[in-house]
């Protein structure tokens, strides 16, 4: 949790020169084999320093590519900006191993300052240091008064390996592994286009992939600095994140911004606040689906996902949180943020753990900061939490949250749901109190998964005689889909919980 205040096309403020843009500049770079003396512009003249990359002011359509099975030193910090049509590419030559670039353990190993239109592919990336706090990133894309840039891609690159600070501020220093930020004061300042696909992180510290933004002040966030300055057309998709010290994706300051079919594995590891897994911040209508997590920490409390600050309509859909050792989820608005209209549907969490901390409870599902999270619903998800004794809890000031369709599957000596705000309707429990809430549709029995030991998640499924098969009531705009892709009416009654398939044999 965070828990601070494709074709060519003519892009909007582009021109018809840069549209229309065929040329380009191939360069070539070589850490063993080089020489900065030479053109730099084909494999046999390729220059062997970073240093030497960087004097360079690239334009639209150029390429720089490290060879393959090299291993280069120092700072990559080029200069130039590309086109949405014609960006700048950094990437690698050659047969071999992905080019290697070793940070020097300073502010970043690739830094791309007030640029836009560059795409960054096929490299490894690594920014090694003591573990002293200091704030250290992999690639990190700043602007700082700078406008709008545009047209920015991270593909097919390895990050690991940064050590940094826990130290999520977005007006001070960040650490992470692929960083976007947009800074300053004077010039509202944002991205159009940001895309990281199919990229490995591990090892950072504080955020793994994110957005962030100083640009934040509006009616949601009262508490948030500048104006507000969206950023748009945002996707972090298909990447694999380990070993994370904080946050795994987080979209800050993003509209209609997408994170999709990750997986983070192991998150909130060296932490001094709390986490998440994924989350939005000061975002409006993000969608997080299709993502997979697992490991997160006890201590601080560690989320898989949160409805966290200043967010607007955000939806957590079709995703599967396991054998985590913190929660579920937590709806949280801190001090100088509101939050409204959430979504949480058609999730598997199972085994996702309650946490006893000297007596303050946080259960699987929890709710409770400083402001209360308004109009949220929570329907057709499957907790199945079998070591878990609290599963859902909110504290005041109270969030009121829709709960409707879902399994609440306790351990066997039994779990409670406490909470006086919630309004609970056609929800199964098993082994949990039946009189935790009131729930005129209620459903108290055993959901008879179909093979809850495994295989996983498939295993909850739901077999024929089910009490959980045609129980649910139709929740308008619904989405069309379960977890298992299974299609959902709006008019008839569905099944509880995240599957609407077939009921399956025992």
């Amino acid at each position: 949790m965070a828990t601070v205040t494709g074709a060519a096309t003519l892009a909007v403020g582009a021109t018809a020169a840069e549209a229309t843009y065929t040329g380009g500049t191939a360069y070539y770079v070589d850490c063993v084999g080089g020489n900065d003396a030479a053109k730099g512009t084909a494999p046999d003249k390729a220059w062997k320093s970073l240093a030497r990359v960087n004097q360079v002011t690239y334009q639209p359509g150029d390429s720089i590519s490290l060879r393959r099975g090299t291993t280069c030193t120092g700072v990559l910090q080029p200069k130039g900006s590309g086109t949405p049509s014609a960006p700048i590419t950094l990437g690698a030559y050659g047969s071999g191993a992905q080019p290697k670039i070793v940070g020097t353990g300073g502010r970043a190993t690739v830094l791309l300052r007030n640029v836009q239109g560059w795409h960054i592919q096929d490299l490894e990336i690594t920014n090694p240091g003591p573990a002293d706090g200091t704030a250290r990133v992999g690639i990190y894309v700043q602007l700082e008064d700078y406008g709008i840039g545009r047209s920015y891609r991270v593909e097919n690159v390895y990050v690991h390996d940064v050590p940094g600070c826990d130290c999520l501020d977005p007006t001070l220093e960040n650490s992470g592994g692929i960083l976007f930020e947009a800074m300053g004061s004077t010039k509202p300042t944002g991205f159009d286009s940001i895309k990281v696909l199919r990229n490995t992180v591990s090892g950072v510290d504080n955020i793994g992939i994110g957005t962030l933004s100083s640009w934040s002040k509006r009616d949601l966030f009262p508490g948030g600095h500048n104006s507000f300055v969206p950023m748009t057309n945002v996707r972090v998709a298909n990447n694999t994140l380990s070993n994370l010290g904080g946050d795994g994706i987080l979209l800050m300051n993003t509209i209609d911004g997408q994170t999709e079919r990750n997986t983070v594995d192991g998150f909130g590891l060296r932490a001094t606040q709390s986490h998440a897994a994924v989350l939005a911040y000061n975002s409006d209508r993000t969608i997080m689906q299709h993502n997979e997590i697992t490991g997160g920490a006890a201590f601080p409390p560690s989320f898989a996902f949160s409805v966290d600050a200043a967010t607007k309509d955000i939806v957590y859909q079709y995703n599967y949180s396991h054998d985590n050792n913190g929660p579920f989820v937590l709806y949280c608005a801190p001090a100088g943020t509101f939050s409204d209209g959430a979504i949480i549907r058609y999730n598997i969490s199972e085994n996702d753990k309650d946490l006893d901390l000297g007596g303050f409870i946080i259960p699987v599902v929890a709710a409770g900061c400083d402001n209360a999270v308004t109009n949220s619903k929570f329907y057709n998800n499957t907790i199945h939490a079998p070591n878990a004794a609290n599963l859902v809890g909110t504290l005041p000031p109270y969030t009121s949250i829709a709960f409707t369709n879902n399994i609440f599957a306790g351990r066997a000596e039994g779990a409670t749901i406490q909470d006086p705000a919630g309004v609970y309707s056609h929800n199964l429990y098993f082994n949990v109190g039946p009189d935790a809430v009131s729930d005129g549709g209620a459903v108290v029995a055993d959901p008879l998964f179909n093979n809850p030991a495994g295989p996983r998640p498939a295993g909850l499924r739901l077999t024929c005689g089910s009490p959980a098969v045609d129980a649910g009531t139709p929740v308008p705009a619904n989405g069309g889909r379960d977890y298992f892709g299974n299609p959902v009416s709006a008019t008839d009654n569905p099944n509880i919980g995240a599957y609407e398939g077939p009921c399956l044999d025992s």
